[in-house]
């Protein structure tokens, strides 16, 4: 058996398209770590894994698509900013759809991406609603501004963002990569909250222009994050900082982030492809993928 792969990223932000027309399998979790792993496997933060059959009724199979998305570490991810775009990208460069606005389903819900002028230009995906709830507290009251002890010796200012994928954004004087290896793995892995969140670390340099650093659950430090720039870009809208159109920057490069007057959260950014690869059969761990759950 032939696998085919295309692998592409944005802003450094890494994902290789799995799809089932091309022999790949259903990839489970020790697959996916071991074709993520950038020694012995392909390299890349995740994977996406579609077409897949639509889970329900489709109108119009050149709008709807449904897709999985798993994370390096082998999790699944409910949906992820950077890899729907990417997917979307993918779609109409290989003749699935010749729409320039598709809906992609996933775990986390339905998305909708209007794709650029042409595949090169920048995507914009529209995540939809957010909330500022957090797990961490009781009745998953909000979080907003709000000292949060992440470790002994250690608070960070604090506001919760749910956009389909949690996150917690920390307000820093310098978001540097430094800062991020030492306390992004104490926010993704605080006690308090029930479900692990992403962790950005927030400079507002202007009311247009924010600076981050990512820490991502099931990934690790990450040069760019769509999700993330959205809930940084959210936080710091609720918190009176910022206008609701902002650039953010991150050390992969930068997106744009509006924030609608019906306060739904609109990304914008360009995509790049790497290229095919096809995997050889001795390429065990995932030729011979267990089914995910």
């Amino acid at each position: 058996m032939t696998t085919t792969l295309t692998k592409y990223h944005t802003l450094g932000n890494d994902y290789l398209v799995a799809d089932p027309e091309l022999g790949a399998p259903a990839p489970g979790a020790a697959a996916t770590r071991a074709l993520c792993d950038r020694r012995t496997g392909v390299g890349a933060d995740g994977v996406l894994y579609g077409p897949l059959p639509a889970a329900g009724p489709v109108a119009d199979p050149q709008d709807t698509f449904d897709v999985r998305v798993f994370n390096s570490d082998g999790s699944e991810c409910a949906r992820n900013a950077n890899g729907l775009r990417i997917f979307a990208r993918y779609l109409r460069e290989h003749g699935r759809t010749h729409r320039d606005e598709i809906t992609l389903r996933t775990p986390g819900g339905d998305v909708r991406v209007r794709l650029g002028s042409s595949v090169t230009a920048a995507s914009t995906i529209d995540l939809g609603p957010w909330t500022h709830h957090s797990p961490a507290l009781a009745g998953g009251a909000e979080l907003i501004g709000v000292p949060l002890e992440i470790e002994p010796g250690t608070t960070v200012n604090a506001t919760a963002v749910h956009n389909g994928v949690p996150h917690l954004v920390a307000l820093v004087d310098d978001a540097t990569a430094e800062l991020a290896a030492r306390i992004g793995p104490a926010i993704v892995g605080y006690a308090g909250f029930a479900e692990r969140p992403n962790a950005e670390l927030l400079t507002v340099e202007d009311r247009r222009t924010l600076r981050i650093q990512i820490w991502e659950r099931g990934v690790g430090y990450a040069p760019a994050s769509g999700s993330g720039a959205c809930a940084a870009a959210c936080a710091a809208h609720r918190l009176g900082l910022t206008d609701s159109s902002v650039t953010v920057v991150m050390p992969g490069g930068t997106v744009a982030v509006e924030i609608t007057k019906d306060e739904r959260v609109l990304l914008s950014g360009p995509s790049s492809c790497v290229g095919r690869v096809t995997l050889a059969d001795e390429f065990v761990p995932y030729l011979r993928a267990e089914r995910p759950q």
